[in-house]
């Protein structure tokens, strides 16, 4: 056999051996967090999909989804082309948690999802996850069956958890649903504070992170007005925080980076917390943080003295 007839028959059987562990995929269900703020409905979401093969899950389409709330039907949705199905609903100020249901393959599939009660008035900051609070070791995290052993990058638990104090927080990243409860461990794990992960759904938003960020942050930064503040690593990041009128804040993980003239670079965590101390009563302020974004108001930047390498 030549090598061009044994190259094409290896293709061939791998793409044999994919169809028939596509097929054999159990199918899951995985509740979004929640938030309910006075005066505002709360979205219920909800992701149906099929569990991963080769570090790839496979959306479900057009399934049928169930909210249930005090154990009370609350809605029902569909699931759309990345295999999420959301309705809004008024939860009451009592609500911790709610559930969603499907039957996939004559599998009844139930999951349950966290609600965050919010002050509608507080600035709330969305924080990205790989690389700028986590050292993320991409292999074992995706492929690996047990949980996430990746580190932290250093203060910035730290530093979150003081912020939290004044500030809500969110955690969004492009990282693929089949993630979400390894995510949700890795951040108690070590001590990050509590808030709402929002992840994206499947491989391509994975793949286009910057196209996916700015059309989530905008989603829901019309859910939450007062969501102004942004911290991540990348332009990929920091880029949609500036499309979406939100004050960027980056903390690069490696050198040579480039940032739009918009963003406010912060070495290390550390710095974070110097820059946050320094205009903490500007920047928990909504109102006064809108007049910085605008340009006609300015903040105070602490400076380090040089250091020779």
């Amino acid at each position: 056999m030549t090598i061009r007839k044994r190259f094409y028959a290896g293709f061939l059987l791998t793409g044999a051996c994919l169809l028939v562990l596509a097929g054999c995929q159990v199918p899951f269900l995985s509740v979004d967090d929640a938030v309910w703020m006075a005066g505002h409905r709360s979205r219920l979401g909800a992701y149906v999909g099929r569990a991963p093969v080769l570090g790839m899950a496979k959306d479900v389409e057009r399934q049928p989804v169930q909210f249930c709330a005090d154990g009370q039907a609350v809605g029902a949705g569909r699931t759309d082309d990345d295999g999420a199905a959301a309705v809004v609903f008024d939860l009451g100020d009592d609500a911790t948690q709610y559930e969603a249901q499907a039957v996939v393959d004559g599998r009844e599939l139930r999951g349950t999802g966290r609600v965050f009660h919010w002050d509608a008035r507080r600035v709330v900051i969305a924080v990205d996850i790989d690389r700028t609070i986590e050292q993320t070791q991409y292999q074992p995290l995706i492929f690996g069956p047990g949980e996430d052993e990746s580190a932290a990058v250093q203060s910035s638990a730290e530093t979150l958890n003081d912020l939290a104090r004044d500030f809500h927080i969110v955690y969004v990243t492009s990282r693929p649903r089949f993630l979400l409860d390894k995510t949700r461990t890795w951040l108690r794990e070590r001590g990050f504070p509590d808030g709402p992960v929002v992840m994206a759904t499947g491989l391509r938003q994975m793949i286009r992170a910057r196209e996916y960020k700015l059309e989530r942050l905008r989603t829901l930064r019309a859910e939450w007005p007062t969501l102004l503040i942004g911290i991540g690593d990348k332009p990929r990041d920091t880029d949609p925080y500036g499309a979406n009128d939100m004050l960027a804040v980056a903390v690069p993980s490696k050198t040579g980076l480039k940032f739009g003239r918009h963003v406010i670079v912060l070495y290390d965590w550390r710095a974070v917390a110097e820059f946050f101390g320094a205009n903490r009563a500007v920047l928990a302020d909504a109102d006064a943080l809108r007049e910085v974004i605008a340009g006609r108001r300015l903040l105070l930047r602490p400076v380090e003295r040089y250091h020779q390498k």
